[in-house]
């Protein structure tokens, strides 16, 4: 389905729509004529950005990574121990890349305003493995460099279908990957498809100040008057501006995420940990990081 945030301008529908079709023909395996012996009926086998993913399939299987959120206590961390770790960051990360003077090696956005606000800067990125939400391709050039995943269902009505069906997680994210939401969801279900033993969580505070008191969940703008909640949020308090859109998460919902890829990796004899240095987040076995290296 081709929705556009409420923020998309009503002009830019026409290409947004084109872009939307292209990246649904881009991302899902279809069959390709073989040009070099183009006999009718030939083909040369089945080509997408699903195949992709598909082969990246326990890639890291036996290793270890660590999954970079973007809490305040992020910068609590000497983060030059992830120079030579395999990490997974997100969202508004890329911003520490200068200064940290690496990138992470995967990259992940799916939030669809928060891909319109940083799109510019995730079209410019370059380093990382990036993938955005198949949904979001709209918002980017024709030809750019970017991997999708596929969420086919997302926001409330995840929330509000029966237990059977929320929340579910993903053995194989070539072909589906669910909604948690919250990113960090995602990027664990990439992370047991990439084959990782252990999985190290730093920088979730699970911790939103009172704008979950305040505000329902769903998206609010920032405004003067509820800015400094907004940025007490992230390690960086001008993550957002005034004027900016952002989401105010449905905490009990992402918690019900995690205990399920808790279970899952349990089950696969796999484990994630939790090595932020300030976190609420209970789900998941918290140990301390810099016992790590």
């Amino acid at each position: 389905m081709i929705r556009f945030s409420k923020n998309f301008p009503l002009y830019k529908y026409p290409f947004g729509f084109l872009k939307q079709l292209s990246g649904y023909y881009q991302y899902f395996d279809h069959p390709v004529i073989d040009t070099k012996n183009p006999v009718m009926g030939s083909f040369l086998g089945i080509n997408g950005k699903q195949s992709f993913l598909s082969s990246l399939r326990d890639k890291h299987k036996g290793q270890r990574c660590f999954i970079i959120a973007n809490g305040p206590s992020l910068n609590d961390l000497n983060i030059d121990y992830l120079k030579d770790e395999i990490t997974l960051g997100c969202n508004g990360i890329f911003n520490r890349f200068n200064e940290w003077g690496f990138h992470t090696n995967y990259y992940f956005i799916e939030d669809n305003v928060q891909t319109e606000l940083r799109v510019k800067e995730v079209s410019k990125l370059k380093g990382p493995i990036k993938f955005i939400g198949l949904h979001n391709n709209y918002c980017f050039p024709f030809f750019n460099d970017l991997n999708y995943f596929h969420v086919p269902i997302r926001g409330n009505m995840d929330y509000t279908s029966s237990e059977d069906l929320y929340p579910q997680f993903s053995l194989d994210v070539a072909a589906i990957t669910y909604f948690g939401g919250t990113i960090t969801y995602i990027m664990l279900q990439f992370a047991y498809h990439l084959g990782f033993d252990e999985v190290y969580i730093v920088g979730l505070d699970h911790d939103y100040g009172k704008l979950p008191e305040i505000f329902p969940p769903g998206k609010i703008k920032v405004t003067k008057e509820n800015y400094a909640m907004v940025q007490q949020c992230h390690y960086d308090k001008n993550y957002y501006q005034i004027g900016d859109t952002l989401g105010v998460p449905h905490v009990e919902a992402q918690n019900s995420a995690y205990e399920k890829a808790n279970k899952i990796f349990n089950q696969s004899g796999r484990k994630v940990f939790n090595a932020s240095s300030n976190t609420k987040l209970e789900v998941f076995e918290k140990v301390k990081y810099e016992n790590l290296f």
